[in-house]
């Protein structure tokens, strides 16, 4: 059946009408294309005079008289405070990329200067194309590169293979942060047979808290070797380290106390290293109760710095019967309870003076010390030139410090620690204002450790050995800084004092501190998993559990990244 249109019934006059009104339409929807073109052309033009005044208006500006040279410094200097993630929406652009967007001198500046896209983040901070950008702009520049979390898919694998593994020669700063055990399991075989050859520093860390079963094997990296590698960090995790000169090795907190790893694994970690190891920073979980009995401890015969937190003492380990340390010179003890401490003391007062007669500093950072603590620490440990203490934690050391002094002066012998020049004061809370005779009618009195305090300084001088350097430390070191000078002023004693008031490092207070590289590292992955966390609280369905940022995070689908 046919079918007729509606023009077809139209008269002669109607069907000129229609087709010169579709003329007409025509021709309107022909200038309206053109004026559409037309404005479109006046806009870019537009903003290209804009862009071009804007151009010449910059060239007025004190920051436009800088050479390039000059302006690239300052970039690469802009680069370092670390800023916390507010956006929980999307993640933040790198100091780089930001800079590279001010305007086209700039851009053209920081796409010159090799040293700013020398620091890759992948996947958290640059995903592959990203990442691809900046291995070009590097210029092959000796890069730092951080690799995970979230890394063990294929697709991820296969980018790590064909571009980082590939680029190992210009690799200096290596950084695993994962998760979960597995991630490691898959990284590492990619990494075990290629030798790095200008990797100086590494860093493993892996925060799975959950507790492994069975035998946990041994991952080997580097079996080629890296000749260069001098600063380590690890996680309490079996690692095989390659064949290297490492002076520096820290043994970091995680994935926790449910982990520990055990004393044999971490003397095979130590071993390879005892010959050149200077630095030894134990702050992870250590198992110590099945060690051999007569089992000699390893020598470390160039080692200066060790430093002991308290969780590495919590599962049974002993120090000093594990490692042997004759050159050392600084020992920082952190959060030990008082029976590792205890044991700590008996060995160095047992081995004087075979053993620490080079020691010159010794730290207690928030340690319990026993109350009925003896002269026989001070004589074992009579070269010391510094000793640091925490406030309110170790008062009755300084008591110690003091009383020794006065039977000094009271016989006209020389006093213990008679080469002590350096104290410092850990300030981590606020003072206690309360007094100890609240009855006291003198309102100058000033508190009991401000009080002790200052009969050390005095006692001090009045032995003939007095202090060259108060130096007052900590979160909390300003206000007892500052009452304390008043203090010196007021009772006419001369002495130099020193503020430092930075936190720990492991504070997330950065802006104000000298940030050691690992801790960038540790500062920057950590702000991931809490956006991650931040980022699921507020997308996912009602109901839906959350997800600690300690936790292996939620897996989301990956979005394509613009280059920068």
């Amino acid at each position: 059946m046919s079918s007729t249109s509606p023009a077809s019934f139209l008269d002669d006059d109607s069907q000129r009408e229609l087709d010169d009104l579709n003329k007409r339409i025509n021709a309107l929807q022909e200038r309206k294309h053109a004026l559409t073109f037309e404005a479109f052309q006046v806009h870019t033009t537009i903003r290209t005079l804009q862009s071009r005044a804007a151009h010449i208006t910059n060239k007025t500006a004190p920051v436009s008289r800088l050479p390039s040279d000059v302006l690239a410094i300052i970039f690469e200097e802009s680069r370092r405070p670390l800023i916390p993630w507010s956006n929980i929406v999307k993640r933040p652009l790198s100091p780089e990329v930001q800079l590279s967007h001010v305007s086209s001198r700039w851009r053209e500046v920081a796409l010159s200067t090799p040293a700013l896209w020398t620091t890759i983040r992948f996947p958290i901070l640059h995903k592959e194309a990203a990442a691809m950008a900046y291995l070009q702009r590097c210029n092959q520049a000796p890069l730092h590169v951080h690799i995970g979390p979230r890394i063990s898919d294929p697709d991820s694998l296969r980018f790590i293979a064909a571009q980082f593994v590939s680029r190992l020669n210009q690799i200096r700063e290596l950084t695993f942060d994962t998760d979960e055990r597995q991630e490691l399991c898959a990284l590492f075989p990619l990494f075990a047979d290629v030798p790095a050859s200008t990797l100086r520093r590494l860093k493993i860390c892996c925060n799975d808290t959950r507790g492994a079963s069975g035998v946990v094997p041994r991952l080997d990296i580097f079996k080629a070797g890296a000749p260069l590698l001098s600063d380590i960090r690890l996680s309490a995790l079996t690692v095989g380290l390659p064949q290297c000169s490492a002076t520096t090795l820290h043994l970091e907190p995680q994935p926790g106390p449910g982990n520990p790893l055990s004393r044999l694994a971490f003397l095979d970690i130590l071993a390879p290293l005892s010959a050149t190891l200077t630095i030894l920073h134990l702050k992870g979980f250590i198992s110590g109760f099945h060690q051999e009995p007569g089992s000699a401890p390893v020598e470390l015969p160039a080692l200066k710095e060790l430093l002991v937190y308290g969780n590495t003492l919590n599962h049974g380990f002993n120090v000093f019967r594990n490692i042997s340390t004759p050159a050392i010179t600084t020992l920082s003890l952190i959060n030990v309870r008082r029976q590792g401490l205890s044991s700590i003391h008996k060995f160095i007062t047992r081995t004087s003076p075979e053993h620490f007669q080079h020691l010159r500093t010794l730290r207690y950072i928030n340690c319990d010390i026993d109350d009925d603590l003896d002269v026989y620490l001070p004589h074992a440990t009579s070269a010391l030139t510094e000793l640091a203490v925490s406030v309110k934690h170790h008062t009755h050391l300084l008591r110690l410090l003091l009383n020794s002094d006065r039977q000094a002066a009271l016989h006209g012998v020389p006093p213990l620690w008679r080469n002590l020049h350096t104290l410092t004061l850990h300030v981590s809370k606020p003072l206690d204002r309360e007094r100890e005779d609240v009855d006291s009618d003198e309102e100058d009195d000033p508190p009991p450790t401000m009080g002790l305090l200052l009969e050390v300084v005095q006692e001090r001088r009045a032995v003939g050995r007095p202090l060259d350097l108060l130096r007052i430390e900590g979160p909390h070191a300003r206000s007892f800084y500052e009452e304390f000078t008043t203090l010196l002023v007021k009772t006419h004693e001369e002495l130099h004092t020193e503020l430092f008031s930075a936190s720990l490092p492991s504070s997330v207070d950065v802006q104000d501190s000298e940030m050691d590289w690992a801790f960038v590292a540790y500062y920057i992955g950590n702000q991931y998993r809490l956006f991650m966390f931040k980022k699921h609280q507020q997308f996912a369905p009602h109901g839906t559990p959350a997800i600690h940022p300690g936790l292996p995070v939620m897996a989301y689908p990956s979005t394509h990244a613009q280059v920068p």
